[in-house]
């Protein structure tokens, strides 16, 4: 069975009021949809860690660490174990990429979607949408992982959700990154002799020149 995050939050709440309100500020805070996109996914996966940490009772150990033990103690089953731990698309995964230097560089695609869209990791939108896709099943995961705590121990079983989480990672240069902003990477100075960090920050700093295309043409200044 799986859970509304509202009942989530209520059982949550029983095993611990501070993670339940924690959970309620991490819902409050992904509706506030402004510029709180990767907020709320951060938020949500420091959440999810420590409520992971207090169930093992290791506070000490990395994420991936912590995950395993989490296997071996048979909290979680292999497909909750690979929607964590899997080094291609995995949550883990997807949590360090947000404290990368050049998240420019990486690109979600959902694959029951348009397989050719990127989604930037840079941009809050990505981060809204992913937290809608992850959120109730990362909810209802730490509600299993606790759910042996509570006065009634309920049944929490997510394969299904887990299952049809389908995405991809595609990374992309800093010259494609210029390109689909409408700039030829080859016509700036000193490019060839900067940092790759340094790129990827130019790349990502730099207006797109298409929409001041599409709004010249709108206000008729370019035919």
């Amino acid at each position: 069975m799986i859970y509304d995050k509202g009942e989530v939050i209520d059982y949550i709440w029983q095993y611990s009021k501070y993670y339940g309100n924690l959970l309620i500020s991490c819902e409050e805070l992904s509706k506030e949809r402004n510029l709180n996109g990767h907020a709320s996914l951060i938020y949500l996966f420091n959440i999810l860690e420590n409520i992971i940490k207090s169930q093992i009772h290791d506070y000490d150990s990395s994420f991936v660490k912590t995950i395993d033990k989490l296997k071996s103690e048979n909290y979680i089953n292999n497909i909750e174990y690979e929607f964590l731990n899997n080094k291609d698309n995995g949550i883990r995964k997807i949590r360090n990429l947000l404290a990368h230097a050049n998240l420019s560089k990486y690109n979600i695609i959902f694959l029951s979607e348009d397989k050719e869209l990127l989604y930037p990791l840079t941009e809050n939108e990505t981060g809204i949408k992913f937290y809608d896709l992850i959120s109730k099943i990362i909810f209802n995961l730490m509600l299993k992982i606790i759910s042996s705590n509570l006065i009634i121990p309920i049944s929490v079983d997510i394969d299904k959700e887990i299952k049809k989480f389908n995405i991809t990672i595609k990374e992309i240069t800093a010259e494609q990154l210029l390109e689909y902003k409408g700039i030829d990477y080859k016509t700036l100075k000193g490019w060839n002799e900067m940092p790759e960090i340094e790129k990827y920050r130019m790349a990502e700093n730099t207006s797109d020149v298409n929409h001041y295309v599409q709004l010249f043409q709108m206000m008729g200044l370019k035919k």
